[in-house]
């Protein structure tokens, strides 16, 4: 496959852009020169963390490159400038596309001989339907959903799962409807997906988020789901139906409201973030009902932190901008130590992080990145040039001296 070395060229000089003027892959037209199944493999190989880190110790080599040829540039002052001129670029350009094609063969692999073979195991967003199997989804999928009797009751486009456009829209708003079914949709470190729950309600899910949800909630009753990780929700407003999100030891109720919960395994805490509205934050074990004791009603600007040892819940005020970032694909970070950082680039890249450095695990850093454009390699350039440290990588750990 792929034995036309002008469309290799072609495909070159695409990819070349990605590395000069930091577009992302996946804008990267190549549907003229690839069929769907080697594009589909092309684009999910650059996506994986141990590429990209090689494309961006190569774009390092290049940008150096273009510094030394830029200086001599200057320094040949001469009549002919504007040929020299000419001459240098299409040396730098040539250097671009040699990257280019170096990273293009590091990542395809063996793809390159006769016949498709079989495609080596990608961590992806899969989705558990009610009867146990699971799908995998792709983010450039188009595709449908249905239950047992064959009713639609999903359908995905690209990156977003929607739950209203179902045929079935009637099917699970019956108060005579014993139980409901449920999916769960799960999201690997290093991806986002979004989704749109029968009700209308919006959800954002950060990179290693679960949330398990019924298909159609039941009329007259709580629409409740149950995530691990972090999302974002937008909930459609229903004074009839309380929104209740179930997260380890906590529960959080709303009738409508935007809001961002944060719980994953490794946290000490569970964060959640009001950004609009109202919302009641409980133990789950606990009475649902507003009293006095056990539940917490915040207001917008305030974050409720759920103590996992203490099982008590502390509340203050915060800027809620920094904790709807990612859902923009951008990461912020206010006088935060390092070693909490490293946890979220770890879920945000994919990677392992181990940190070995201990006082610079405790030292706090302000800081904000674009991850859409952004590698791990220039965040850690970044932080190593504020706080002198070492480090290497080996495929997909980082380890920091």
């Amino acid at each position: 496959m792929l034995r036309d070395f002008g469309k290799l060229i072609e495909l070159a000089k695409k990819l070349a852009r990605t590395i000069l003027l930091r577009e992302r892959i996946d804008e990267v037209d190549t549907s003229e020169e690839l069929n769907q199944d080697e594009r589909e493999y092309i684009m999910q190989k650059l996506a994986e963390p141990s590429h990209w880190l090689e494309r961006s110790r190569l774009k390092k080599e290049v940008d150096e490159t273009h510094a030394r040829e830029w200086e001599r540039l200057r320094a040949n002052t001469v009549a002919d400038s504007k040929l020299r001129h000419l001459k240098i670029m299409v040396k730098v350009a040539a250097v671009f596309i040699g990257v280019a094609v170096c990273t293009y063969f590091f990542s395809i692999g063996d793809f390159t001989k006769e016949g498709t073979g079989s495609l080596p195991e990608q961590e992806s967003i899969t989705l558990e339907l009610e009867n146990g199997a699971v799908e995998k989804l792709s983010k450039s999928d188009n595709r449908q959903f249905k239950n047992s009797k064959g009713n639609i009751v999903g359908v995905q486009k690209f990156d977003q799962l929607d739950y209203t456009q179902g045929k079935e829209q009637s099917n699970g708003l019956d108060g005579d409807k014993k139980s409901m079914e449920y999916h769960k949709l799960t999201v690997p470190y290093g991806k986002t997906f979004q989704l749109v729950l029968s009700d209308g309600t919006r959800v954002h899910l950060n990179a290693g988020t679960s949330l398990k949800y019924p298909v159609r909630f039941i009329k007259d009753k709580s629409r409740e789901v149950f995530m691990e990780g972090e999302a974002f929700f937008d909930v459609q407003k229903n004074k009839g139906q309380p929104f209740v999100v179930n997260s380890g030891n906590l529960g959080v109720q709303v009738l409508g409201t935007q809001f961002v919960v944060s719980s994953y395994p490794e946290d000490a805490f569970i964060n959640t973030v009001l950004l609009e509205g109202s919302v009641g934050l409980y133990k789950s074990q606990s009475s649902q009902k507003k009293n006095k004791e056990g539940y917490t009603l915040l207001e917008p600007g305030f974050m409720g932190a759920w103590n996992k040892v203490k099982e008590n819940i502390s509340v203050k005020e915060v800027d809620t901008d920094i904790y709807t970032a990612w859902t923009k694909g951008r990461m912020v970070f206010s006088h935060m130590k390092f070693k909490d950082i490293i946890k979220k680039l770890a879920r945000c890249y994919n990677v392992s992080i181990t940190n070995n450095n201990v006082e610079l695990g405790e030292e706090t850093f302000t800081a904000a990145f674009d991850v859409k454009i952004e590698s791990m390699v220039d965040i850690l350039e970044s932080f190593k040039r504020n706080y002198g440290f070492d480090y290497d990588i080996e495929n997909n750990q980082i380890n920091i001296y």
